[in-house]
């Protein structure tokens, strides 16, 4: 299944050289906002997910076996923004596609945005990445090489997702996210991400992923991510205390509800944490920022939603957890990604030599 989406990435990358931008020039979202590679949907054929573009328009599965058109309902409008329900059709066999976009002139393709499969499993794994760093150069070997070494072992896991939860670059600018977008890109399995606050300068986290708390479901249990920047940490003053009673509502009946955010805070705005905590209590919060294990002072005070927290990517690690219905069970950190180069390394080993 892996080399299946990496031809496809190939094939998909090709398409959009002769036929569309994927993305516009500058790797920002354009006709279609969500899903993307960053939200992207796993769905069942003949069911239903929701779009999110710019202007209504035609709408189509793209991948290695064809071109699969879908039906849409458009919904109102509000602002510049227009939601839709798109249909699956019953003859695309499973595998991972690209939403491709066409209204008037303007053509559009997001890829590894849409999954279909063909059943959810009761059982099985997930990817915890966290605190990419793209663009830091914190470290004697490149970022890059660094990121693109841990996805190949994220690949080489049986995972069905990856949570990202946060720190995807290191000061948000537009470069640092068309450098992590290419990391991204090299995954082969679902990517979900959420905003960190390194990501948070400007507007540019909406700009290359749209919303900044959104909730799927997959099988049986559902996933709440959402953004806890800087000074106002779940911002009492905007519209996510809001957005974190509907999605929390909508996920009840699931068998398991996983928070995924940067970090938890004491300090958080306090409607949010009824909302997740204490009212309706997530069974677990994925979080990272603190680059290193969980202590028991990390956990959350309410004591009713059990945290998990990843070591940094940029420092060479990730973990992998196992979802059944007995709950989550995180596994050890996989932390053997090298953070030197190699010539660094063996100057290393000369000098503990001396």
């Amino acid at each position: 299944m892996c080399n299946c989406r990496f031809v496809f990435l190939a094939g998909c990358l090709a398409f959009c050289a002769l036929t569309a931008q994927a993305r516009n020039t500058e790797g920002a979202l354009d006709l279609i906002r969500v899903p993307n590679n960053g939200q992207p949907v796993q769905v069942l054929r003949e069911s239903t997910f929701e779009v999110i573009v710019r202007e209504a328009c035609e709408l189509s599965l793209s991948g290695e076996t064809g071109v699969y058109p879908m039906a849409v309902t458009w919904h109102d409008k509000r602002g510049d923004r227009v939601s839709g329900s798109a249909v699956v059709p019953s003859h695309v066999p499973s595998g991972t596609y690209a939403l491709q976009g066409e209204c008037q002139n303007i053509r559009d393709v997001n890829l590894r945005s849409v999954y279909v499969v063909d059943a959810f499993p009761d059982a099985y794994a997930l990817a915890h990445i966290t605190d990419m760093h793209t663009g830091s150069g914190r470290h004697k070997r490149s970022d890059r090489d660094i990121l693109i070494e841990l996805i190949q072992q994220v690949n080489a896991a049986e995972a069905q997702f990856a949570l990202i939860t946060g720190d995807v670059t290191d000061g948000g600018t537009p470069e640092e996210f068309r450098r992590f977008l290419d990391i991204l890109d090299t995954c082969r399995m679902p990517t979900y991400i959420t905003p960190g606050n390194h990501d948070r300068t400007g507007t540019h986290y909406a700009d290359y992923f749209e919303r900044l708390t959104y909730a799927f479901q997959y099988g049986r249990d559902g996933y709440l991510s959402f953004d806890t920047k800087d000074y106002l940490i779940a911002d009492e003053m905007g519209v996510q205390s809001a957005h974190l009673y509907l999605y929390r509502r909508q996920l009840r009946p699931c068998r398991w509800s996983i928070g995924l955010t940067h970090r938890y805070d004491p300090g958080m705005g306090i409607h949010a944490q009824l909302t997740l905590f204490v009212d309706d209590p997530l069974d677990y919060l994925l979080v990272g920022h603190t680059h290193r294990e969980a202590r028991m002072d990390d956990q959350i005070p309410w004591g009713k939603t059990d945290l998990i927290m990843t070591p940094a990517a940029i420092n060479g690690s990730w973990r992998l957890i196992r979802v059944d219905s007995q709950g989550l069970h995180p596994e050890a950190t996989v932390s053997t990604v090298s953070v030197f180069q190699e010539k660094d390394e063996l100057q290393d080993e000369e000098r503990e030599d001396q």
